[in-house]
């Protein structure tokens, strides 16, 4: 049955076919990001598995930065094998990348793909780890003399991203465009500014009755002045104005200098977990 499938590239004319796929179909990995499911279609590597002239599966993983590739979307017909179609579809992936990227990244937002991956020699990298606060009272931290928090404008998202890529290991840098894309979505952005510097940042996205705190950075060279704690108490402060008093952030399980500071400044740890898988292709 499997030599008559087609593996083939998709490109922007397969957008009806594929979104009449994905609305129906159950096994489906989603990790957009920023982007709208249909927008992947403009990255590649985005591979289509087609039977009978139907989409039976599709797996996108691009890479947006140097040597690491997400998978962002993965789907499956459930009349077929996902962990056959899976190999037919990864190993084309594997082709596309190949010399230009050595990992392979995936969320494990679903059980049955974790389980899928870990027997196509994915390994458990890191987990992330859910936080919550809900109008605890803090004092105002102090800081540096002069350091000014204020909303960041678009014209500042390549200073901005060339900060993100300081701050994080390339498996969670935010590339400029994609910057651009979340700062357009982001409810509320604001930069931490020192002798006409941006020397941190936090960019927030916002629901009806809660915010999220989508990305926090600060620069390594000013690492214990306090930034990150000025930046959310600005944010605690902002949204205190709002209506909002719940707020959300995801760390990693092993970033113990993210876990204290959210600690210290009234988040609660919940039970939610989700792994990141990885696998070296190189």
């Amino acid at each position: 049955m499997y030599a008559s499938i087609e593996i083939r590239q998709a490109t922007e004319t397969d957008q009806a076919k594929l979104n009449y796929f994905l609305r129906y179909e159950f096994f489906i990995h989603q990790h957009l990001d920023w982007q709208p499911v249909l927008n992947w279609l403009g990255f590649q590597p985005f591979y289509l598995a087609i039977h009978d002239g139907e989409i039976i599966a599709c797996l996108a993983a691009p890479s947006e930065v140097n040597e690491v590739a997400w998978v962002r979307l993965f789907a499956c017909s459930s009349l077929y094998s996902r962990a056959e179609i899976w190999k037919l579809l990864f190993d084309r992936i594997i082709t596309s990348h190949q010399e230009k990227v050595s990992t392979i990244a995936v969320l494990g937002i679903h059980q049955w793909f974790v389980d899928l991956l870990l027997k196509h020699s994915f390994m458990v990298h890191q987990n992330i780890i859910v936080f919550e606060w809900f109008d605890h009272i803090i004092s105002q931290p102090q800081s540096l003399p002069g350091l000014l928090i204020r909303p960041a404008a678009f014209e500042e998202l390549s200073e901005v991203a060339n900060l993100d890529a300081r701050c994080f290991a390339p498996i969670w840098q935010l590339p400029e465009h994609s910057m651009k894309m979340a700062y357009q979505q982001a409810g509320y952005t604001t930069v931490a500014m020192y002798e006409g510097r941006i020397i941190g940042y936090q960019m927030s996205t916002e629901s009806y009755s809660s915010a999220h705190l989508a990305r926090l950075a600060v620069d390594p060279d000013f690492h214990g002045n306090n930034i990150g704690k000025v930046l959310l108490f600005d944010l605690f402060s902002h949204y205190a104005t709002t209506g909002i008093h719940k707020i959300t952030v995801n760390t990693q399980d092993d970033n113990f200098s993210s876990k204290a500071l959210y600690f210290r400044m009234g988040f609660i740890q919940t039970d939610e977990k989700y792994p990141v898988l990885i696998r070296r292709i190189s």
